[in-house]
């Protein structure tokens, strides 16, 4: 008895949450190193934001990547651009309840290809010194040039100068 209610009690909230995802569609091929979007409709007894989730069937177990948070239902789309993931055939879009009452899968896309992947960014750094230090550099090795004789030569610098005099 107690499982035939559970039974009718989740078949009736799935008739409530009418949250079903149009795009992407069974077997679309997506680049995801240019803008892809992803496409909803919704009824008023939705929730009113959402998490959207790459589901990757193809690992054991699947893997799940978030591509956004909070995205309001109303939207009815959400597009990205460059999003990283490894080339394959078995890819869903989750569409996740991130309320206390509403959490879980809302709706599932059919499943996609990614037919190319975004890039990571990458940063670069410099072994060549720049401009300022270079410059820092060089004024600090002229000022060492003009270090006085008696700092190099100790106490015959003078004696070498008396010298250089006479000749």
């Amino acid at each position: 008895m107690l499982s035939k209610t559970f039974i009718t009690l989740a078949s009736l909230l799935a008739a409530v949450s009418a949250l079903q995802i149009t795009e992407p569609a069974l077997n679309d091929k997506l680049d995801f190193s240019g803008t892809n979007t992803i496409e909803w409709t919704s009824v008023s007894s939705d929730p009113t934001s959402f998490e959207i989730v790459l589901l990757d069937n193809s690992a054991t177990p699947p893997t799940q990547k978030t591509i956004a948070d909070s995205v309001k239902t109303s939207d009815g789309k959400y597009s990205f651009t460059n999003f990283v993931t490894p080339v394959g055939t078995k890819y869903q879009i989750n569409l996740v309840g991130s309320s206390k009452t509403n959490s879980g899968i809302l709706a599932q896309s059919q499943q996609f290809e990614v037919t190319k992947s975004g890039v990571e960014p990458t940063t670069t750094t410099s072994a060549t010194p720049s401009a300022t230090s270079a410059a820092a550099a060089t004024a600090t090795q002229s000022t060492n040039a003009a270090v006085p004789l008696g700092k190099t030569f100790g106490v015959s610098a003078p004696i070498l100068a008396a010298l250089a005099m006479l000749f």
